[in-house]
């Protein structure tokens, strides 16, 4: 995600790409290579004066002690989700950016900067299928990275999850209080020792009576594959994936009607909330989304995690244990 994000801020107006940082040795200096850029550690890019903001993309579990560091640095600061994975570290984070009310912060919730989730929030927002009352959500991945340690992440139900939390309540306009989750690891069966899973169905209550409904997996045969449906009571507003069509049964031979990754799938919607980020630090627009909304989506992680370990509904704004 790093990468990705350089990579745009390179080509990006309004802004020089000057240095990069990376926690994995040699990996600063192989991306700096490619860019043409400078490479260092975390401590000397929050120090460099010729630095005024910072995008940070580093293992999740690692997001707010650095996002500290870079708000401590005097840089405005451009958070990858979860901001935090747990909700004392998401505390700690809100409160040293309120002592600093001149540095932006953004968070990347890069689908609602997607042309079809935008679409469908102005639809709910302007009344056009009634009150929101159910919103249906699918998050697929191909495939668990088994180099990936779910200690690094916060786990699947807090690291890609997210997402999801973050956009039922965008559409909500409200908060979660409860959730559900229930998990299966029938193709990674190791996940289960580490607190983890493949496969889980989350729902969510809502405090005015809202439900979500997520699937998130990671064992899609044919693609990234995202969708949303918001019902309302008076009718459904759709987010459709990259390759619906009428087929009956999807499987590996349809995989070059959907995007292979999150980079294919919104590529654009990357770009443009780096594009609102570089605005807000000129002071063209205020930051969206915030760490408000970035911390009702971790309280529903925190939650989910638990709940899928346990078996058992959890309160949304404990910090719940895990693993």
């Amino acid at each position: 995600m790093g990468t990705l994000h350089a990579t745009t801020l390179a080509r990006l107006g309004g802004c020089e790409l000057v240095a990069v940082a990376a926690a994995r040795p040699g990996r600063a200096s192989e991306v700096a290579g490619d860019l043409g850029v400078d490479a260092c550690t975390y401590p000397e890019l929050c120090s460099r004066s010729d630095v005024e903001a910072i995008v940070l993309a580093a293992r999740s579990v690692d997001h707010a002690t650095v996002a500290l560091e870079v708000l401590r640095g005097g840089k405005h600061l451009f958070l990858e989700k979860p901001g935090a994975t747990t909700l004392a570290g998401h505390d700690a984070l809100r409160a040293e950016s309120a002592r600093r009310p001149d540095q932006v912060v953004q968070i990347g919730y890069m689908r609602r900067f997607d042309d079809g989730f935008v679409d469908a929030h102005r639809r709910v927002a302007g009344g056009e299928v009634g009150t929101p009352l159910v919103v249906v959500m699918t998050s697929r991945d191909m495939e668990w990275p088994e180099d990936e340690d779910p200690r690094d992440t916060g786990g699947f139900l807090l690291d890609m999850a997210s997402h999801d939390y973050d956009t039922a309540c965008w559409f909500f306009d409200d908060e979660p209080v409860e959730v559900v989750a229930t998990r299966q690891a029938l193709v990674y069966p190791g996940l289960l020792d580490a607190a983890d899973l493949d496969n889980a169905v989350v729902t969510i209550r809502f405090g005015r009576g809202g439900i979500a409904v997520t699937h998130v997996s990671r064992t899609c045969t044919f693609g990234h594959d995202v969708r949303c449906e918001v019902v309302g009571s008076k009718g459904s507003v759709f987010v459709r994936g990259a390759g619906d069509g009428a087929d009956a049964v999807l499987d590996a031979t349809h995989a070059d009607r959907f995007p292979a990754d999150y980079r294919a799938r919104f590529q654009r919607a990357y770009e443009r909330e780096l594009e609102a980020f570089v605005g807000a630090c000129l002071g063209e627009r205020p930051a969206q989304p915030t760490l408000a909304d970035d911390r009702r989506a971790v309280a529903a992680g925190v939650a989910a995690r638990a709940s899928a370990v346990a078996g058992s509904a959890r309160s949304v704004g404990e910090d719940w244990p895990w693993p």
